[in-house]
């Protein structure tokens, strides 16, 4: 694009991107240090803007409603935001292009580019990851929609860290101008020393267990990342394995007490407050294990776990097996959640639906147990760690990451 630093505007702190997790640090890792690219925060507008400004993003919303049904109309207007558009299109002119993220619908003149991890995000907010069955794609006008956004001149680069989700987007979309747009690049993560994560695995030590929920804190998240079954997975362990510690950092979902006995939360250390980067990153140092027996894919919690010296409890749902590849003799696999949650749907995607994946399940709770219980050994659970840091090593250092992602925007 440019010989000097790429200035990106960032909207993330606005009101539109709540929902979508905001300045995530996934999206964050692509920047953070990179001296090819000068980030620009897009704030919220304090001043008057031009009504001229004004009537044009005006104009554009207006245009792309032409194409939304009646009854969806308010909601796509109401998530837009005028005043955060707005603020978009005013503060733009000193950015060389927008670096949108999660979901491509906006109503800025500015080249943008634009990056995603799953699919089913792309058409918010007329569906939401999660409550994606028995939906006909293509016979949707929103889904022409987001395909014409997507073809626009105005979008410069379509890039994901997800080479599976990229092959489903081309195949849906079907048009060479969107295929040409498309670059895969993978995830950075800086990864700790060797000598920081040894003691953990000290000989005689407690079994200790981390388990996050997801940035945005929603409670709500405690069971579609599977806090539910590793909590009922935990009380059967400690019956063989009582110094067994779990902590959990998350906001208490309301239905908790009643859904678990008081004896289920013995032995665990609850969180149900945010903390800070480094706070985080000595609760990763101080556990052997992360569990993550979500219903969906969460990269980036996966990769800091791993890069922190935590062997992964993953579920098999949709993605993680990019990130296992390879290593799957270090990464304790809970399996049935691909099959219940997610579906292949004749126009080449796969739909999803949590729902049953919130109810109890004596089967999961099970799996989690038997996967700790087969490799509770510190010895084991350490060289199980140190293969899973030598796999980040060799597929997700940041500079590789950097490098790929400054490509990705000259046109590479």
């Amino acid at each position: 694009m440019t010989d000097r630093p790429i200035r990106l505007g960032l909207p993330w702190r606005l009101h539109h991107y709540q929902p979508l997790n905001g300045a995530h640090p996934l999206v964050l890792s692509f920047l953070e240090g990179n001296g090819a690219v000068e980030p620009l925060a897009i704030t919220p507008v304090a001043a008057t803007v031009p009504r001229e400004t004004q009537t044009r993003v005006l104009a554009r919303m207006t245009r792309q409603a032409h194409q939304v049904p009646d009854e969806l109309l308010m909601s796509f207007l109401d998530w837009l935001s005028l005043p955060d558009q707005v603020a978009i299109e005013s503060q733009s002119s000193a950015c060389d292009a927008l670096f949108l993220h999660t979901t491509p619908l906006h109503a800025a003149s500015t080249p943008w580019i634009f990056h995603f991890e799953s699919f089913p995000s792309l058409f918010m907010p007329f569906m939401f990851t999660g409550q994606t069955r028995g939906i006909e794609l293509r016979s949707q006008g929103w889904f022409r929609q987001v395909r014409d956004r997507l073809a626009s001149s105005d979008c410069k680069r379509i890039f994901s860290h997800m080479r599976s989700s990229l092959q489903i987007l081309t195949r849906v979309f079907d048009s060479a101008d969107i295929a040409a747009k498309c670059h895969h690049v993978p995830l950075g993560m800086g990864l700790r020393d060797v000598a920081e994560l040894l003691p953990k695995f000290e000989p005689g030590g407690r079994l200790r267990i981390l388990f996050t929920n997801s940035l945005h804190g929603n409670p709500g998240s405690f069971y579609l990342r599977g806090g539910h079954h590793l909590l009922e997975a935990f009380a059967q362990l400690r019956r063989h394995l009582p110094d067994a510690e779990l902590t959990v950092l998350s906001a208490v979902p309301a239905d908790l007490m009643a859904r678990f006995p008081s004896s289920h939360f013995i032995g665990v250390n609850w969180i149900n407050s945010r903390v800070d980067d480094a706070t985080l990153d000595q609760l990763f140092l101080g556990h052997q294990l992360f569990a993550l027996p979500a219903a969906g894919l969460h990269s980036h919690s996966l990769l800091r776990a791993m890069a922190h010296g935590c062997v992964p409890i993953v579920s098999d749902a949709l993605g993680y097996e990019e990130y296992t590849s390879g290593i799957e003799d270090s990464v304790l696999m809970v399996r049935g959640v691909r099959d219940m949650v997610y579906r292949d749907e004749p126009e080449g995607w796969v739909s999803d639906r949590y729902e049953p994946y919130l109810a109890p399940s004596p089967g999961f709770a099970q799996q989690i147990h038997d996967r700790i219980a087969e490799c509770a050994r510190p010895d084991q659970l350490r060289e199980m760690a140190l293969r899973n840091l030598e796999h980040c090593r060799r597929r997700y250092a940041v500079p590789a990451s950097h490098d790929a992602f400054n490509r990705m925007l000259q046109g590479h």
